[in-house]
């Protein structure tokens, strides 16, 4: 059942449309900054669907970033969430769908997605021996540019820095 609803009871809520968008951005930036090979957006009701599709379609063309909607046809229908699999290179997809043709889904064997998702990277042996490298460089503001700020305020202006 969809959880977007105007009841004055949500207006003490958190708004569940901006914050599964936000998380979007924000892992959306790490994989077009190649932080992450791959991120999932927060899993959503079908329903939820029609509201998120635009904004989220937009913020990946923004971030220069793909998206696939999971439809997870093996949850039963009335348990059924779905979700976005978010990513910069093809290959992370077929090795996304290779996982699930595996017969495995993070929503009940997520420890399955840990290297695809990239988790473990940052403390993992030998790290500190990682060099940085960026496949395909990006900007990464335009989503936060649009949202937060006027036309013009960001990036700040030359001469903006107090002396």
């Amino acid at each position: 059942m969809s959880q977007f609803n105007t009841s004055a009871d949500s207006a003490k809520m958190i708004d569940r449309k901006s914050f599964m968008l936000g998380m979007m951005t924000a892992f959306g930036e790490c994989i077009a900054g190649e932080a992450k090979k791959c991120a999932f957006s927060p899993p959503f009701y079908p329903e939820d669907y029609g509201v998120l599709k635009t904004e989220a379609e937009r913020i990946a063309d923004e971030l220069s970033i793909c998206i696939w909607l999971e439809k997870n046809e093996e949850i039963r229908e009335e348990n059924r969430v779905i979700w976005w699999v978010m990513y910069k290179f093809q290959e992370i997809l077929d090795e996304y769908h290779d996982i699930r043709a595996k017969g495995f889904n993070p929503a009940y064997e997520f420890d399955e997605f840990s290297e695809l998702l990239s988790y473990g990277y940052a403390f993992g042996e030998n790290s500190e021996k990682v060099s940085s490298r960026i496949r395909r460089k990006e900007d990464t503001m335009e989503t936060v540019t649009r949202i937060l700020f006027q036309a013009g305020d960001w990036p700040l202006p030359p001469g903006s820095r107090k002396k």
